[in-house]
């Protein structure tokens, strides 16, 4: 009994001497120049990453830093960057043969930049354009991209910044998490995203993203459920303190977006909600059911019919909206055949309003217009 003991305490430590030693033995740096420019070719961007060091317990390559270039369209400084990249690996084929076999790749405390120019064009619309010029036959053209697949991506406790190339403005979105699985920049693949919203609330979105469209990013296909809670629109970053406007916002809708055409449907309630200078908050929520249609090359879409209820007032909503590089205008038209003891629905039978918006980063030029001004409801 002595003697096998003996023998598995000296197993253990072989193990142990192996686990620790192993790693220092794989040179695993010269795997840096494969990662680089395989995420480079498949991304399109320049990809740098610092030291790699191999872990054989949890089976991955982990790099202090990452760092992923902008389009320099749009700006010289990094599209991406990241406290640390962690890529998981086959072991044995990385120990006995020296191949690279990537199983996931998750990506610690990221901070993406996402930019918008005058013309609507956002900086990662050119993500996974191909680094270099196909020169093969047009039949083999169209898949220039290269196949790169990965089982599992994350992006943990990141941050988001939105804004213009011609404006300093820019809001955060804190706490980002994206789970990918069976990622492929040719075929569809099952996404999660999770996030904090500017001013307080949370969102999420749970679908299916991809192919990745070639030509513009920002064009790839989505299925997708979405759920936003409590979202307070004062503190959004998106409008103008001066207007006076607000309320909390909780919506849950879906989004299906193809062919350039994105279409939204569900259902949305706007709780203490502010939409006249010095008013006080509505006491009664409103809930909207709705449905938008937008098209993502012209930055423009409509509002289908839809109805807002408020109380037991019912309207009807219908309207467009439009965005040209900083400035968002939005037309609204709100009209309804009942008559209720509550709010501006129940004014009168048979009324209408129409409220228009027009507005941009520089907080000067944003206007909110209702025309015309029948009623004013108490705290709307």
């Amino acid at each position: 009994m002595g003697k096998k003991l003996r023998i598995l305490l000296i197993a253990v430590v072989v193990i142990v001497v192996l686990l620790v030693a192993v790693p220092f033995l794989i040179p695993v740096n010269k795997f840096r120049p494969t990662i680089e420019q395989t995420a480079s070719d498949a991304l399109g961007r320049k990809v740098s990453v610092g030291d790699l060091s191999l872990s054989l317990l949890s089976g991955s390559l982990t790099a202090k830093d990452l760092s992923v270039g902008d389009d320099p369209k749009f700006s010289p400084s990094p599209f991406l960057t990241a406290k640390s990249l962690s890529v998981g690996v086959e072991v044995l084929p990385l120990i006995f043969s020296k191949t690279l076999n990537v199983t996931g790749i998750t990506i610690d405390e990221p901070q993406v930049t996402l930019l918008r120019n005058p013309t609507g064009q956002w900086n990662y619309s050119s993500l996974g354009a191909s680094a270099k010029p196909a020169t093969k036959s047009s039949s083999t053209a169209s898949a220039s991209t290269p196949d790169v697949s990965v089982k599992k991506l994350e992006l943990k406790d990141g941050k988001i910044i939105v804004g213009t190339t011609t404006s300093q403005k820019r809001n955060t979105y804190d706490h980002v998490t994206v789970t990918a699985s069976d990622v492929s920049m040719n075929s569809k693949f099952p996404v999660t995203v999770s996030a904090d919203l500017p001013g307080g609330g949370q969102f999420k979105l749970d679908g299916n993203a991809g192919p990745l469209d070639k030509a513009d990013t920002a064009l790839t296909p989505l299925e997708a459920k979405i759920h936003v809670n409590s979202l307070d629109l004062a503190r959004t970053g998106f409008l103008d303190p001066a207007l006076g406007l607000g309320g909390l916002v909780d919506m849950d809708s879906t989004l299906a977006s193809q062919n350039g055409s994105a279409e939204t449907k569900g259902n949305l309630k706007l709780s203490k909600a502010l939409l006249v200078q010095g008013g006080s908050p509505a006491g009664v929520p409103a809930v909207v059911e709705f449905g938008t249609r937008y098209d993502l090359r012209k930055n423009s879409g409509i509002i289908t019919p839809s109805e807002v209820k408020i109380g037991s007032a019912v309207a009807h909503l219908s309207g467009n909206y439009e965005s040209r590089g900083e400035e968002t205008s939005v037309d609204v038209k709100l009209s309804n055949r009942r008559q209720s003891p509550q709010g501006c629905l129940s004014y009168g039978g048979n009324s209408q309003y129409q409220f228009g918006y027009k507005g941009s980063n520089r907080q000067t030029r944003d206007r909110w217009h209702p025309r015309p001004q029948r009623c004013q409801t108490r705290g709307l």
